[in-house]
């Protein structure tokens, strides 16, 4: 009778300590931070004569930062010499803010070229519920004052928070829209945000995390276009982390896969595409679907070429994957064993239920 009271005990221990751990078998949250539920916003939307250039310099994925640890991005600005500089934002991609085990929003300073900055917009998203609430973002900066043509620039954080407090930056975007009299005659919209999405599913095909793929497709932006004036159209998609294959581009009724193939690294993906055969005239509907594990949808930008012109628009992207440019913070992907949120603990618990069971079944 005591052994199988111990047995009883045991097996109840443990399936409470699961049902506490597991974070897919309770009651489903109210607010779930996982669904597509913070559609992008539009920044800008204009016709001009110039271009556009957006650029991640040699950003990395930094690791945990604790006090007083810094991430330092460079860039080369290339600009046509006739150019004139309409504006200029800095994206700041940051990820699993917490102090402890506790999701906290993080203190950074951000300085460009040397100048002190605050943020101009914050947007910011998180799961809401149960363990691993860790709070992400994209912070904008605006650095127009900073750039008047070619050159190089440099972007330093420093974390400035308490000592046990951590955050993770996946990359820095830099966005410059210029005009130029001798430049290409663009329609170009700029959307941004912040969106966490997560669509993992169980083996017996129930969601993990209370959220199926038809719930996780964010709205990236809805612009009207006229095809008419279409010579090509170029679509920036930019998502921080993301980095599986399943993930769905959709432009209209048409679903693009691959656009998350870890470019340039895994914990910043930005796919670069020509969408001119997939556009109507009218109303376009272009939106991001995550199939599967975590992704953040960020930006979107999108740029019309009219036709007109004798420039052509310099590259959108450049990125170093040389190590040496980082001497002080190596350049790491994400992995389930330092990332929050995809931690071993139920699994242990199993495991020494299973121990203490066979420990004390001939007792």
């Amino acid at each position: 009778m005591n052994n199988t009271h111990k047995t009883i005990i045991l097996l109840m221990t443990g399936m409470v300590l699961c049902m506490l751990l597991l974070p897919a078998t309770g009651q489903e949250p109210d607010i779930n931070g996982y669904k597509a539920d913070k559609p992008l916003s539009v920044h800008s939307h204009d016709n001009i004569m110039g271009g556009l250039t957006y650029s991640i310099g040699n950003s990395y994925y930094s690791g945990k930062l604790y006090f007083g640890d810094t991430y330092t991005v460079l860039y080369s600005v290339s600009l046509p010499d006739s150019a004139n500089v309409k504006f200029a934002r800095l994206y700041n991609y940051w990820i699993w803010s917490a102090q402890g085990t506790t999701g906290v929003f993080p203190d950074m300073k951000l300085s460009f070229d040397g100048n002190e900055l605050t943020p101009e917009i914050k947007y910011e998203d998180r799961k809401g519920w149960d363990i691993y609430d860790y709070p992400s973002g994209n912070w904008i900066y605006d650095v127009t004052d900073f750039i008047n043509g070619s050159g190089s620039h440099s972007v330093i954080i420093e974390h400035t928070g308490s000592d046990n407090a951590y955050f993770s930056i996946n990359g820095l975007g830099l966005l410059i829209v210029y005009t130029d009299a001798k430049g290409e005659d663009i329609e170009y919209w700029i959307n941004e945000g912040c969106d966490i999405l997560d669509s993992q599913m169980n083996d017996d095909g129930t969601p993990l995390y209370y959220t199926t793929p038809d719930e996780t497709i964010t709205k990236m932006m809805s612009p009207t276009i006229s095809l008419e004036t279409v010579q090509h159209a170029t679509l920036w998609t930019i998502v921080q982390g993301g980095n599986w294959e399943d993930n769905i581009l959709k432009v209209n009724d048409v679903n693009i896969t691959g656009i998350c193939d870890g470019t340039p690294y895994p914990d910043m993906d930005i796919d670069e595409r020509d969408i001119s055969e997939y556009l109507v005239d009218g109303k376009n509907t272009i939106q991001f679907q995550a199939v599967g594990d975590f992704a953040i949808p960020c930006g979107s930008i999108l740029v019309i070429n009219k036709g007109s012109g004798t420039t052509s628009i310099p590259p959108a992207t450049e990125h170093e994957t040389s190590k040496d440019a980082h001497d002080n913070t190596p350049s790491e992907s994400t992995s389930p064993e330092d990332t929050p949120g995809f931690g071993i603990i139920p699994a242990v618990v199993m495991l020494l239920t299973i121990i203490f069971f066979n420990e004390n079944r001939d007792r």
